[in-house]
């Protein structure tokens, strides 16, 4: 196949529609903007990952291996921290979460169900489990979606949770509860920890623990094609060795470790010296739930003549493993006993004990991605020390946008758009192993300039800049990336896509001399942005 057109939303969703078509292709453009935007953010990192690639800019010959990596689904850094407690507790704390006596991290909502996989339990009122639902969404494509249609993501909402889901419910609030206005679209933003998607109990709709980001994924990918190597010069290939000499990721959890080693083992190849593959992420780009291993379930005696545990379980949004598909893309699913059948979901068992928990059936399925992997087309890569050891720490910005929505838009991974002639004021750039008097440059192309208003140092190596910006009449259209230059001359890598030029009348929301007033960002949202903007995986 040649260069992909297009990177397609996960799935292959389509959440529009007939009459939506304009909503639907607006959402295909701006998600594979995002991608693209992910993609080639990696491909810009210092040391550059010379075997991943973008498949928008890559031939893909029919002869390329797809590479499937799966992990199971039930969060290993509760079963690795408290495996002296026996299962019951573990189930019970996947759940519902560890007890803030055990200051278990990540914190919530659902933090603790870190493996791109999470879930809310129903129960009746005598305690027994009626449903389980289980989402591995990303939040940047629910994000993209608010700013498309809210009133889809409203639709959606009532679909999976229930027709009690209300507009307002869903709206990004400041300190004393007013909505929080996006600038660009005029329309509040949208809140995707919002009161029904931010327990275990109340519904699910997409992820929200914060290690389980799409970007954080695509990063991990193309950081672990870069071969390592210890003080000695002896290949590192472990998986836990490798997420701590690359920096990447969390070596307690399933999916960090699995996904970084086996995109690597890729790339080394069987001679160990990196004669394998160039490696990307499958289109469409996502995580996917895969169908349990329904062969540990039991139904109960009364269950009827010929039923099966499969039958409880359904596909919402997604779709199992079709033909010439190397895995199931399901995003969303629910297990639930038919009404008729008189029994509920804790009357089964796995393994011959009842299901008394959501998580013990995260133990019975996988969450899998699918890679492409190239015959390499460079010169082998060599091996490179680990990144623990670079100095100086290099300046990076993770966000740009206006104050008031950047704490939300280090989750929902969207650039800011600036409309050609406009000024714009009260814009939050958010930086890590900065100055307060770094050198900040738009690249990629002419006719945006910028002014500092001021800074606000969050703690030692973390500082918010306040920005007015502002793009020429004439300035082309097209993405800019952010570069920071520190007073030592540390500099870069610049970030991919941050900002985009987009033609006047483009944008919905008003775009004049000076957008917004001064909003200052409160110590707690600065300590959410901190938490998200950390080292890859650690967030």
């Amino acid at each position: 196949m040649p260069k992909l057109k297009t990177f397609d939303p996960p799935a292959n969703q389509n959440d529009f529609t007939a009459a939506e078509t304009q909503l639907e292709a607006a959402l295909r453009a701006r998600w594979s903007s995002n991608i693209n935007m992910f993609t080639e953010s990696v491909l810009q990192n210092k040391p550059a990952p010379t075997q991943y690639f973008n498949p928008l800019t890559t031939d893909i010959p029919d002869q390329a291996t797809e590479a499937v990596i799966r992990w199971t689904a039930f969060p290993a850094r509760i079963s690795k921290t408290f495996s002296f407690k026996g299962e019951r507790t573990q189930w019970s704390y996947a759940d519902n979460g560890p007890p803030a006596s055990e200051n278990y991290e990540p914190l919530g909502p659902r933090g603790w169900q870190d493996e791109y996989c999470e879930w809310s339990v129903t129960r009746n009122d005598a305690g027994k489990i009626t449903k389980v639902s289980f989402t591995c969404e990303n939040r940047e494509y629910w994000y993209t979606l608010w700013d498309i249609s809210p009133e889809v993501v409203l639709r959606l909402y009532q679909q999976l949770v229930g027709p009690q889901v209300e507009p307002q419910d869903l709206y990004s609030r400041d300190e004393v509860g007013n909505p929080i206005i996006n600038a660009e679209t005029g329309r509040p933003a949208y809140n995707g920890h919002n009161k029904w998607n931010s327990t275990t109990t109340e519904g699910v709709v997409h992820l929200i623990s914060a290690p389980n980001a799409l970007s954080a994924e695509i990063s991990l990918a193309g950081q672990a094609t870069i071969l390592r190597k210890d003080s000695t010069g002896e290949p590192i290939t472990d998986p836990a060795g490798l997420i701590t000499c690359s920096n990447y990721g969390i070596a307690d959890r399933n999916s960090d470790p699995h996904i970084g080693a086996s995109v690597n083992s890729l790339v080394r190849g069987s001679d160990g010296l990196g004669s394998g593959m160039r490696v990307s992420l499958s289109n469409p780009v996502g995580l996917y739930i895969q169908t349990p291993n329904f062969n540990q379930y039991s139904l109960p005696s009364s269950a009827p003549a010929g039923a099966q545990p499969s039958d409880c379980w359904s596909i919402l949004r997604g779709h199992a493993r079709g033909s010439g598909e190397a895995i199931d893309y399901i995003l969303h699913a629910v297990f639930e006993v038919p009404e008729e059948w008189g029994f509920t979901v804790s009357d089964i068992t796995i393994n011959g004990f009842n299901i008394d928990f959501g998580a013990q059936i995260t133990e019975t399925f996988h969450i899998a991605l699918a890679a492409y992997g190239l015959q390499p087309q460079t010169e082998a890569p060599s091996e490179l020390t680990c990144a623990r050891d670079a100095k100086p720490p290099l300046p990076r910005t993770p966000c740009l946008r206006d104050s008031p929505v950047l704490p939300a838009t280090f989750r929902s991974g969207l650039s800011m758009r600036i409309e050609q002639g406009t000024t714009i004021s009260n814009i939050g750039l958010y930086a890590t192993d900065v100055d307060t008097n770094a050198i900040i440059a738009f690249t990629g192309a002419p006719g945006v300039s910028l002014e500092q208003q001021g800074t606000q140092a969050t703690d030692e190596e973390t500082i918010l800049f306040q920005l007015t910006i502002t793009a020429a009449a004439d300035a082309p259209l097209g993405v800019r990336s952010v570069l920071l230059t520190n007073a030592n001359g540390a500099k870069g890598p610049a970030v991919y896509g941050l900002l985009e030029v987009v033609a006047p009348g483009t944008l919905a929301g008003e775009q004049t001399e000076v957008v917004g007033s001064r909003v200052e960002p409160s110590t707690q949202s600065l300590g959410v942005m901190r938490s998200l903007a950390s080292p890859l995986g650690s967030r």
